[in-house]
């Protein structure tokens, strides 16, 4: 009766142990697909973002006068009214250009990195910011282009300048590489719309990337034109 009792103990044991294991095996199924399922989803989510760097005209030309009044003036209006109208889910960043050193052709630098947050602190930082060097516009593209390199996402440079250009970089030269990276540039010219030659560099840049040009008496169109290409 024993033996009995004891060979009915075993295979029960036999049949837990059997029951275990399938279990066991079910289960780790189960979390593999839940393991493998987030990169899925982080990756999406990483696509979908939006990184937008400003490159802002700082140079010693942002003195002169748009029909009476100072450039650096008419891009600080600029930046102000798009940043508080952009919305919160983009990624922005800042860089400036010509307001640290005379005469240097690659002051440039990252002065806002990105963030969702950064807005107030972008208008704030700008304020006091006053005209001093020379014009980088090739260099500062050629160096936001490398700030995008480690986004994951829809990319765009928006150039807010007069479009004096006196760096060693040719725009032209940066923008091809803009191209070569799919960054969109928008470009804002403040002042001297009348000059040609200015314009037609500019916008010509801006269109070769898939963006668009504005001058400050339509600047109110760059939002709803940033969205519609976002």
């Amino acid at each position: 009766m024993k033996d009995r009792s004891l060979k009915i103990l075993l295979l029960c044991l036999v049949v837990f142990g059997i029951f275990l294991g399938a279990y066991e095996g079910i289960w780790k199924q189960g979390a593999r697909k839940v393991i493998n399922s987030n990169p899925v989803i982080s990756q999406t989510e990483e696509n979908n973002q939006v990184f937008l760097e400003v490159i802002w005209d700082a140079s010693g030309s942002m003195w002169g006068r748009d029909y009476g009044v100072e450039k650096i003036i008419r891009s600080k209006d600029v930046l102000k009214t798009f940043t508080n109208e952009l919305p919160d889910d983009i990624n922005l960043a800042l860089r400036i250009f010509g307001a640290r050193r005379v005469g240097d052709p690659e002051d440039s630098f990252m002065a806002i990195p990105f963030n969702q947050e950064n807005k107030e602190e972008l208008v704030n930082f700008i304020t006091n910011v006053k005209p001093l060097g020379k014009s980088p516009i090739g260099y500062s593209l050629q160096e936001a282009a490398s700030d995008l390199a480690g986004c994951t996402g829809k990319k765009f440079i928006l150039l807010i300048s007069d479009g004096i250009d006196n760096g060693e970089i040719p725009p032209e030269n940066s923008v091809a590489e803009l191209i070569e990276k799919d960054i969109v540039l928008h470009v804002v010219h403040i002042g001297e719309p009348d000059n040609q030659e200015i314009k037609d560099k500019l916008q010509e840049m801006a269109v070769a990337t898939g963006g668009s040009y504005f001058t400050y008496s339509d600047h109110h169109r760059i939002i709803p034109t940033f969205l519609e290409l976002e």
